[in-house]
């Protein structure tokens, strides 16, 4: 059956959905496609953060401007996100981590953002019970935190009251275009024609875009999170130091990380992109691990191209790298011994060479707007990002600069360095 609609969306995690939202409001026809179930994948499989603290400078103005939205998304949407304005602090023991600390610190006042470098003192008072030896802490206020499993959700929700058609379980098999601009969408229920698609596919846009000639450098790494039994309460901050990243959620329970330990599951494209990424892996390789297995055989098969046939990414869990973060949790907090893994999971971050995303309308073909490769920042993003998205695909003024962002960058014959994040 041949469908119409002005702008289709492609991928129903939080940047797709977000988009489909904020068109939908608009009035605008918009059918929103997702091969499995809405926030499936890596935008229900993070850790929660909406963080402002230690972005590239580049990102940072679009992550201010999506706090801002955070703070009022439960009233917007009429739901509980489990929302909750605690503040980041991100703590180190190491001295001669303070200068890059002292560096960040200057671009967040650059951008008004008020953060502030602690001492030991005032990092414990706020992390009643640390054991272990701080020298420092970075603590911004007004960061918080959200249940990812709600967020994405909400936003189809209200975008189909709003009329915009969410249809999962339906993947879309590619791009046709004519002319040289973008005409239609093949779905496995039929033709959708259109004026606009929003690629906002995740880990998959890399492949998907590849059926219309982009070349878009993106890999996947593996993440691994757990989520805790419940403990003494602790604090409202979302927290990163040596060894564990986490938060403590509505229940008592702690999401808990290894922060800075990444799994790369070697495919095809682990070679197609291997030299737009290798700056990024010498800065980075003591965090990541690299791993053949299945996922290359599934590649070589021509597996991994057949969208049906993966509904739903679900990697396994790097167990040992969690056991290793609750014990070093633990350590640092030996009044929350009792705790341990209520459950575990993994999810797959799309990550550019730069760390940066692409929000972009590309000139060929036209009519086609990727949002794409967020690094692991695409939950916090994920408002702004839809809404910059929905006026990308209106063909209007940007309400932020994204020359950042743009998918050229990588093709202009300038050496691509990794984002300056801490």
């Amino acid at each position: 059956m041949t469908k119409r609609a002005q702008v289709v969306v492609i991928g129903g995690g939080i940047v797709g959905c977000a988009a489909a939202y904020y068109l939908a409001k608009r009035g605008i026809a918009v059918n929103l496609y997702e091969k499995g179930t809405i926030a499936g994948e890596q935008s229900s499989r993070n850790w929660g953060f909406v963080r402002q603290q230690g972005r590239d400078p580049a990102e940072l103005p679009l992550m201010m401007a999506s706090n801002k939205i955070w703070q009022g998304l439960e009233k917007e949407l009429n739901t509980d996100l489990k929302w909750k304005q605690g503040g980041n602090l991100r703590i180190t023991e190491d001295e001669s981590q303070l200068p890059s600390y002292r560096a960040w610190l200057e671009i967040a006042q650059d951008h008004g953002l008020h953060t502030k470098l602690l001492g030991a003192k005032e990092t414990k008072q706020l992390l009643p019970g640390l054991s272990t030896s701080v020298v420092g802490a970075l603590y911004t206020e007004s960061d918080g935190q959200a249940d990812p499993s709600r967020v994405a959700h909400a936003f189809a929700t209200s975008a189909g009251k709003l009329g915009a058609d969410v249809i999962s379980r339906c993947a879309v098999l590619g791009v046709q275009t004519s002319a040289g601009t973008l005409s239609s969408v093949a779905t496995e229920q039929g033709e959708v024609i259109c004026d606009a698609v929003i690629c906002a596919a995740g880990a998959w846009s890399s492949r998907l875009m590849s059926s219309v000639g982009l070349r878009i450098p993106q890999l996947w790494l593996r993440a691994s999170v757990g989520y805790t039994t419940k403990g003494k309460e602790l604090t409202h901050c979302g927290v990163w130091m040596p060894g564990v990243a986490f938060r403590q959620g509505h229940d008592g329970g702690f999401n808990i990380a290894y922060g800075g330990k990444y799994k790369h599951d070697l495919t095809l494209d682990s070679l197609k992109f291997v030299r737009d990424f290798w700056r990024c892996y010498q800065k980075y390789n003591r965090a990541i691990r690299l791993n053949l297995g299945r996922r290359f055989l599934q590649d070589l098969t021509g597996n991994l191209n057949r969208f049906p046939n993966h509904r739903t990414l679900d990697p396994a869990p790097a167990d040992s790298v969690l056991q290793s973060a609750l014990q070093n949790f633990k350590t640092s907090f030996p009044n929350q011994s009792d705790i341990r893994f209520d459950r575990t999971w993994a999810g797959y971050i799309d990550a550019t060479p730069d760390m940066l995303p692409i929000i972009d309308c590309v000139d060929k073909p036209g009519g086609l707007v990727v949002a794409t490769g967020f690094s692991g920042h695409g939950f916090g993003l994920g408002p702004i990002a839809g809404l910059l998205a929905a006026q990308l695909a209106l063909n209007e003024p940007t309400s932020h600069d994204l020359h950042a962002f743009r998918y050229q960058r990588f093709y202009e014959g300038k050496r691509v360095e990794p984002g300056n994040v801490l």
